[in-house]
């Protein structure tokens, strides 16, 4: 009989951001999920009134989830030319970042984000079992 199966990364992964890199956040339309508490912490850092942020820069989708609103060119709407403008108060799936679930899910799905994030394999090296915790932490939230 044999134990858990180790995951892909069991040797830990590596991954710092790198100073200028703003391509997690820009260039491409999707969403940045954010909850009232991150709203709050973001407008707390922009010294703006929560509900002020909320109307300007968060749009509300599908079932009432609420996502930060891009520019035109799909950059996040608090990305500017030195990058995220809210850094300290980014929302939790901007920290997370790169370690999503469909991102962890392979070695070839990391592989295919390193080609987008020169971060990856570069720098701080994050161990299995803290990743596991990150991605269980992840799935509870869904």
């Amino acid at each position: 009989m044999s134990g858990p199966r180790e995951p892909w990364y069991k040797d830990g992964l590596q991954f710092s951001c790198q100073p200028g890199c703003r391509r997690c956040c820009g260039g491409e339309p999707g969403y940045v999920w954010v909850n009232e508490d991150e709203i709050a912490a973001i407008a707390r850092n922009l010294r703006m009134d929560a509900d002020e942020f909320e109307r300007i820069h968060v749009r509300t989708v599908y079932r009432g989830e609420k996502s930060l609103k891009e520019k035109k060119n799909g950059d996040c709407v608090l990305l500017n030319e030195h990058g995220c403008s809210v850094y300290e108060a980014r929302p939790q799936q901007c920290r997370d970042y790169p370690f999503w679930p469909e991102v962890l899910k392979s070695w070839a799905a990391w592989a295919r984000e390193k080609e987008r994030c020169p971060g990856i394999g570069e720098g701080e090296l994050h161990t299995a079992p803290k990743l596991t915790e990150l991605l269980k932490r992840q799935d509870a939230l869904d």
